[in-house]
């Protein structure tokens, strides 16, 4: 028989949050984190998505074979933006002590990081929802 093996990354971001996984249309199983799953499916051309709350991702169609596995990777959006996140805070954070006390001059525009970090995280719990989690071949 064919199989569908999705692999989770692990992220601080919902660590503690299974995410449930979809193979057309029907909840096959939820996956924790770091944790790596087998699904058994016919041969054929299968709709994958995965789901948490409101969010989830994108439905892939996925074509495997008989006794073909398919290796899938799953993750969320912000795994490349934990970084960035951490620095938007900082600087919203350090930017009134190291102007006024430290009379250090910072530009203004250091000021929009804090603001582009929040529209992004607006953006992918709302409009963007279908795209929070991301599932790849």
């Amino acid at each position: 028989m064919a199989k569908i093996i999705i692999k989770r990354s692990s992220e601080w971001n919902s660590k503690a949050r299974e995410i449930g996984i979809y193979i057309n249309g029907e909840k096959r199983g939820t996956i924790g984190d770091g944790e790596v799953n087998e699904y058994e499916v016919e041969r054929g051309i299968h709709k994958v998505f995965a789901k948490i709350d409101w969010c989830g991702s994108q439905k892939i169609e996925v074509k495997v074979d008989e006794n073909q596995t398919k290796i899938l990777g799953l993750s969320s959006w912000s795994k490349n933006f934990t970084w960035f996140l951490i620095l938007g805070i900082l600087i919203s954070c350090m930017f009134p002590l190291l102007r006024n006390e430290f009379a250090i001059n910072l530009p203004e525009f250091l000021l929009l990081i804090p603001i582009i970090v929040l529209l992004l995280i607006l953006y992918y719990i709302t409009f963007g929802r279908k795209r929070y989690l991301v599932l790849e071949e």
